[in-house]
């Protein structure tokens, strides 16, 4: 559900080639993956297929050092505040613009930012994509892991 009057994270602030399995922010020049980790970004549907994998925080960095998208190696975790930026505020259930990174789920997405206020650093931050609302999380709990890194 939509409201409010203006969007956060509206399409047309991203270069979007249907081709590519990611899109640029022309705002803050990141490029995203369109596709979560565990999944793949299908041409020709528009959309991702596969299951997007649950990772644990140490997972979700692990996967970002492994990553090769589009012959790209240079994939990271975002950080807290990167990952904010697509988050779709004037939407709920999900938070997100469903047209440039259709079909992910509403759950929470890591962030690569531990928070070093938490007792013996066991917590990092994460975002829930169904109320865009940032939380800090244990670091062995599951969550979703959209990978980005800065176009050139």
């Amino acid at each position: 559900m939509c409201e409010g009057e203006s969007e956060t994270s509206p399409t047309s602030r991203f270069t979007i080639n249907n081709e590519d399995s990611f899109v640029v922010d022309i705002v803050t020049g990141l490029a995203w993956s369109r596709c979560l980790v565990g999944q793949t970004w299908d041409s020709t549907s528009k959309t991702c297929t596969g299951e997007p994998l649950n990772l644990t925080w140490q997972e979700a960095l692990q996967q970002a050092d492994e990553l090769v998208l589009d012959n790209r190696t240079d994939w990271r975790l975002p950080n807290i505040k990167e990952l904010a930026t697509i988050v779709e505020r004037k939407c709920v259930a999900p938070a997100k613009n469903l047209e440039v990174f259709p079909g992910a789920p509403e759950d929470g997405y890591w962030s690569s930012t531990p928070n070093t206020s938490a007792s013996a650093m066991t917590e990092a931050w994460a975002i829930g994509f169904y109320n865009g609302r940032i939380d800090s999380k244990e670091k062995l709990s599951d969550f979703y892991v959209r990978m980005v890194r800065y176009a050139e």
